[in-house]
């Protein structure tokens, strides 16, 4: 009993021309693609913004929780690690902005298009690996100070013991 081999995989679409057998892929398509990922990313940012905001109001706001963590002594360490995933947020909020920016701005002028810092900023514009890096520290930041937090209360004395 012979089988037959297995075709190779399809090609995944590209934009642009039919040069490698792939199928077109539209503007249109590749706009929504864009949308998509956009809106997940201010989603997540927004999403680790109040988890590393809130988790201090939190413990500043109640009373019970205020005295125990002032209690502990990394109190000050768990402030400063949220702050930090929020930091790691902003700083890669404004490098995109800046990006953003520059990338439009050299659209719209073209006399600025091929010049050094229109270079860099498109470069930097297309660097995946710098969001990467962002939600990572921040998500690091966070999980420790929440470990950290969790250590505090869970090793903290119940009332009336």
């Amino acid at each position: 009993m012979t089988s037959e081999p297995t075709p190779p995989p399809a090609p995944l679409p590209q934009a642009g021309p039919d040069t490698a057998g792939g199928k077109v892929i539209s503007d249109a398509v590749i706009e929504g693609y864009y949308a998509n990922y956009t809106e997940y990313s201010k989603t997540f940012r927004t999403w680790l913004v109040a988890y590393g905001v809130g988790g201090p109001v939190l413990l500043l706001t109640n009373d019970a929780a205020s005295r125990k963590f002032a209690a502990a002594g990394d109190a000050r360490c768990i402030v400063v690690l949220f702050l930090i995933g929020v930091a790691f947020q902003v700083m890669g909020t404004g490098i995109n902005k800046w990006a953003a920016w520059h990338v439009y701005s050299d659209m719209t002028d073209a006399s600025r298009a091929n010049g050094r810092w229109s270079k860099a900023w498109c470069w930097i514009n297309k660097q995946a690996w710098i969001d990467v890096g962002v939600d990572v520290g921040s998500i690091a930041a966070f999980a420790i100070a929440t470990w950290m937090l969790l250590d505090v209360f869970l090793a903290a004395k119940p009332p009336g013991a």
